[in-house]
């Protein structure tokens, strides 16, 4: 080859190199993966899901057993358990929605099946949608709790491990009662 060729052909490819790169579509960005926000949400829903059908599962006349003096009853586990989704809630910066205390009060003192099961999955409920609809930027703020100063993502992680014990304690009542939870009667591990 001639060197005049080279050079001419050195100039025609350095010219079209522009032309290439602009027909390489760029690599699509990933989809966003889940957040902490749904997660949460998600890991409350099942809760919710266990700890209500052993409400329902929960003979009327067992709300009221407590396995020793001085220990919350079966009832007001589940009452506690309720009203503990806005006491979190508040001090997370959460609207608790008007009326919602008068009700706890009214629910501590109840033995009525239905109001437990009710309150369980409304309390449940609106935390996790509360939850589900935080911004980002909110879960690194810090709020007190307790004389801690914790991230808002570590109070909704101690949420989820309230609800957690609970639902733990509910299982145990249940059980010292002959109920078996609704989700393990299939289970023969």
């Amino acid at each position: 080859m001639t060197p005049m060729r080279n050079v001419v052909l050195a100039c025609c490819l350095a010219l079209s190199l522009p032309a290439l790169a602009q027909g390489t579509p760029a690599p699509a960005a990933p989809a966003p993966g889940p957040t902490f926000q749904a997660d949460a949400a998600g890991v409350l829903g099942h809760v919710q899901e266990q700890m209500v059908s052993l409400a329902k599962a929960m003979p009327q006349n067992k709300l009221t057993w407590r396995p020793a003096k001085g220990v919350r009853s079966v009832g007001e586990v589940y009452a506690h358990a309720a009203g503990s989704a806005y006491w979190y809630g508040k001090q997370l910066g959460f609207e608790v929605p008007e009326g919602v205390q008068a009700k706890m009060k009214d629910l501590e003192k109840s033995t009525d099946k239905a109001q437990f099961e009710k309150a369980l999955t409304d309390s449940f409920t609106w935390f996790a949608g509360q939850v589900k609809a935080m911004p980002d930027s909110e879960l690194t703020k810090t709020v007190s709790l307790m004389g801690h100063d914790l991230t808002k993502r570590a109070v909704i992680m101690l949420t989820m491990g309230h609800y957690q014990e609970h639902l733990g304690q509910s299982i145990a009542y249940a059980r010292m009662n002959g109920v078996v939870p609704p989700w393990s009667k299939s289970d023969k591990s």
